[in-house]
């Protein structure tokens, strides 16, 4: 009899064990994320093969599929914040908190995505300290730090030099793009990016530390990474402490690969409306 109960029991959990495994996510029933599929991925070509991305945050790559790395994200341990816009919405934030002195630290993680097809267009992971009194500076220096060991030294001043054509000394921003320009080493979206961040006139590379190349934007200070002729950027920024409130903003990764984010875009809207012409 207990023999028969244990056979019986053990065939009820084979068939009851595919549908507890098929049970959805509750984030594929919420509002803003419930119209994409999980099991959506971006086709691309072999050039611009998924995996080749040389640069990503918490094992988010542009490209990848928001609701299969929110689902992700939240398994860390990350806390879902609210999304922008609802059904309508091109942003998602995850936040995970640490203890740090006599205050917390959080990791915000925003991941942006196009509306229409939930795939990720860029990725954000910004530190901010609870207490906006607690200095940031040991954050970001250990931030770098963590950067510099994962993905290898940004752009230094050498190269910068060498792209620009300048042989010594600060680089303005637009000397350096025209430099890019002349030689065709990069991106179209990448251009349009720097172009954007070369506000003034006073926009320029300045040696920081251990002679890397440090962008002065109005008052933000961004250390660079890069892939070949820019077709990947990964920014570190933090604010000028001549800024205001440099501690309240934290400091901030942001990351863009900009031919994956071309595709991206060429796929449009799947729910487009009819052209009528009456």
């Amino acid at each position: 009899m207990v023999k028969r109960f244990a056979l019986i029991s053990c065939m009820v959990t084979v068939l009851i064990s595919p549908f507890v495994s098929a049970q959805s996510h509750p984030f594929e029933t919420l509002r803003g994320l419930e119209r994409f599929n999980k099991s959506n991925t971006l086709s691309l070509p072999d050039s611009l093969d998924a995996n080749a991305s040389l640069f990503t945050i918490k094992g988010v790559k542009i490209g990848d599929n928001v609701l299969q790395q929110a689902i992700k994200l939240e398994e860390q341990g990350g806390q879902i914040g609210r999304i922008r816009g609802g059904t309508r919405s091109d942003k998602i934030k995850f936040s995970f908190y640490q203890p740090y002195g006599d205050t917390n630290l959080e990791q915000k993680i925003e991941l942006y995505f196009d509306k229409h097809n939930g795939f990720i267009q860029q990725v954000t992971a910004t530190y901010l300290l609870q207490d906006a009194y607690s200095s940031i500076t040991p954050i970001r220096e250990q931030t770098l730090s963590a950067a510099v060991k994962k993905f290898g030294p940004p752009l230094t001043m050498q190269q910068v030099h060498d792209f620009s054509g300048i042989k010594a000394g600060d680089i303005d921003l637009d000397k350096f793009i025209k430099g890019l320009q002349n030689k065709s080493q990069i991106h179209p979206l990448a251009l349009e990016y720097l172009q954007k961040r070369n506000i003034s006139r006073s926009s320029k590379w300045v040696k920081g530390e251990q002679n890397y190349a440090l962008m002065h934007s109005g008052f933000d200070r961004c250390y660079l990474w890069n892939s070949n002729t820019f077709k990947q950027i990964l920014t570190f920024c933090f604010f000028d402490k001549t800024g205001a409130s440099p501690n309240s903003r934290g400091v901030e990764l942001d990351l863009h690969d900009f031919p994956v984010k071309q595709i991206i875009k060429e796929l449009g809207n799947p729910h487009s409306k009819p052209d009528i012409s009456l």
